[in-house]
Formats: C-alpha cells, structure tokens, sequence
C-alpha cells in the first residue's frame, strides 16, 4: 500500500484517492467493491475531479460524434455517481437510465437529477430490460481490474437496439489478460455488432500514482 494512502482525520481514516483506487483495484468480489464504492460516495467527485478524471469529456465526446442528442432511451452502465451522464445531459441527450452496484454511489446519481430511472444491478449478471430496449450504451471506467468481467458485453449487446451504438473503454489489463479483446472478437464474430470507432489511449486519471490507460470503442448494434 501507499505510504500517504490514507490519512487520520479526528479518529476516523480518511483514504486518498490513491487509496481508493489500490483497494476497489484490489477487490477480490463485486461485494467488496460495492461496500468500497458505498464508502467513496461522498468524495468520489472531489477525488476524481482533483485525480484530473477524463473519461467523461471522453465518451460525451465520441457520443457528440455517433448518437444524435434528443429523447431516445441510453443506458449509462456503471454510472457510479453520475459524472458521465451530467456531462450527457449537458449535451442534450434527455433520456437516461443509470445503472450500478453501489447503492452509495446512485444516491449521488440521483442528486444530479440527469437520470429518469436508476436502479442497482450488477454487470455480469442478467440485466431487466427489454431487448434492444436503448438507442445507445455507455460503459466507462468498468472494464478494469477488480470490476466488471467480459460477460458484462452480452447482456450490453442484448439491450441495445438494432443500429444503436454501444460506447465503451476498455484499460489495456482488461483487454490484454481480462479477457475483453476475445469477448469483443467473439461478439464481432458471430455477427452482434460491428466496430465503428476507436479513440485513445486516454489515462483515467492522469494526476494519480496510479494510473490506467484505457482505449476507447464505438460497435454498432
């Protein structure tokens, strides 16, 4: 760990984002990940903001170029406290379904008042909604180490609609030795989706010691 990963502040441990980014890296469950995330809620955007946090320019960036703002349905997967999806609404696009593990993390969500619905649900496991039930999907930050599996993108795939636009980022680990590079391969293969376009590398958090650099992909349903 970090010597400076946390510091004590009137009896009670106030964690850097350096260590909060070893231990949800580390999490060895989606459980232990939710009860980290819980935990983070509250200065997740601080931190982030102060880590210098780009993925969300990012992806408002690639859905300006292949979805056109207005009311079709977008699912936000693993919205965490909402920062790419407050970045969307700035844009214009009006419809947005939030989803994640952390119970902690969605109340902040639902604080920026962007989201039409938000639920917990966790990616990797059957998600309830309809087929092809949104327009577009974002899914970024997830596909990581400690985080979702490549699983995740079947049940992403299913619900989004026939011409709808799938944005995602994947971090080199995840691609390389998670398994998501043969996932995306099994997917293009069997015909699901097509790729479109790729961006990056990008550094989530380019203040931070510990950094990942991640690509980013465009696939159309």
């Amino acid at each position: 760990m970090y010597d400076d990963a946390s510091v004590m502040e009137e009896g009670k441990t106030v964690w850097t984002l350096d260590g909060w980014l070893e231990r949800v890296y580390g999490a060895a469950s989606a459980a232990e990940n939710r009860r980290i995330y819980d935990e983070w809620a509250d200065s997740y955007d601080a931190d982030m903001s102060s880590g210098g946090y780009s993925y969300a320019p990012m992806a408002a960036g690639l859905f300006g170029r292949h979805v056109e703002p207005g009311e079709m349905p977008i699912l936000d997967a693993g919205c965490g406290s909402g920062l790419i999806g407050a970045a969307l609404a700035r844009l214009g696009y009006a419809n947005l379904t939030g989803i994640d593990l952390s119970e902690g993390m969605l109340r902040a969500a639902e604080r920026k008042g962007v989201y039409r619905d938000l639920r917990r649900r966790v990616l990797g496991a059957p998600l309830d909604f309809d087929d092809g039930a949104f327009r577009a999907v974002v899914c970024a930050g997830v596909f990581t180490p400690g985080h979702a599996p490549p699983d995740s993108l079947d049940e992403l795939v299913r619900v989004t609609a026939k011409g709808g636009a799938l944005i995602f980022c994947c971090t080199d680990a995840a691609l390389c030795e998670g398994g998501f590079q043969a996932k995306i391969d099994a997917l293009t293969q069997a015909g699901l989706w097509m790729p479109t376009d790729i961006a990056g590398p990008v550094t989530a958090l380019s203040n931070a010691e510990i950094r990942h650099d991640a690509m980013f992909f465009v696939y159309r349903r």
